[in-house]
């Protein structure tokens, strides 16, 4: 083999090396994940099998997914109600958590006097309000939007602030001494360094947008995955109630997958 020859596959094997590393990167992420879901499916059929559990109780995965199935346009409906509910609020509360842990970075006085509010608020679980929130903006989407909103916003504030205050000081004064300004110094340094505890915050608040417009919908909805749960517990059909249940998982993964890609794009560097 002249060394042309030579030279030239090795780059071709180069090439396929690196085009197969990404792919088995992504199976090493996600097979540990689907195997953890194989074995929990596994697990719960053997405890309905062998304890002898009644539908009611536990129903087996295979029958959830048949009734969801049967009743996919209704689940459909009741999803994008919820989705709408979550995604709208996750959004506004996001970009308003960090304009506000910006300010609060920028003027001292801000964080002095909103962040008291923003705590003392956020002490009491948030579903205590839904009764209250569900007769000032009515039954609708928009009470549920309100208290996703001041949920989501206070964590991603509170990890806004924390990240834009983690940095380094010898760093700062290094950008200063070349006459970097205040704004320069926070799109260049504290913003990048601040990304990881942000997308953080973000990974938890998508997860809480869900969890509280399903709880409040049971309050009072029109429609939505926890007006569907309450509803068909209430109607004993239960197996239907895991239907939603189930939707509202799926939507829950899929929503932290976009998410947690979305970081790993924003933070491309290693930590």
């Amino acid at each position: 083999m002249s060394i042309a020859s030579f030279t030239s596959a090795r780059i071709r094997g180069q090439g396929r090396a690196r085009s197969v590393r990404p792919l088995a990167r992504a199976l090493g992420r996600v097979l540990p994940a689907a195997a953890g879901m194989v074995l929990l499916i596994a697990i719960w059929e053997l405890v309905v099998f062998w304890f002898d559990v009644p539908p009611y109780v536990l129903p087996l995965p295979q029958q959830i997914i048949a009734v969801a199935i049967e009743h996919l346009p209704e689940l459909w409906h009741n999803s994008l109600t919820t989705v709408f509910e979550a995604v709208v609020g996750f959004l506004i509360g996001s970009a308003l958590g960090l304009a506000l842990g910006s300010a609060m970075l920028i003027w001292t006085p801000v964080e002095r006097t909103l962040l008291p509010i923003y705590v003392t608020i956020n002490s009491v679980p948030m579903a205590a309000f839904g009764p209250l929130v569900t007769i000032w903006f009515g039954i609708g989407v928009m009470s549920k939007i309100v208290l996703i909103i001041v949920v989501v916003s206070y964590t991603i504030l509170l990890n806004t602030l924390a990240g834009l205050k983690n940095c380094d000081p010898g760093a700062i004064a290094l950008l200063r001494s070349f006459g970097a300004s205040d704004g320069r110094i926070m799109w260049m340094l504290r913003v990048p360094g601040a990304l990881p505890s942000i997308f953080s915050g973000l990974k938890v608040a998508v997860v809480h947008s869900m969890i509280l417009a399903i709880v409040v919908e049971m309050l009072g909805a029109f429609s939505g995955l926890g007006w569907s749960i309450y509803k068909t517990t209430q109607m004993m059909n239960f197996v239907e109630a895991w239907a939603a249940v189930f939707a509202s998982v799926v939507i829950s993964l899929v929503i932290y997958g976009l998410v947690s890609w979305l970081s790993k794009l924003a933070i491309w560097w290693p930590q």
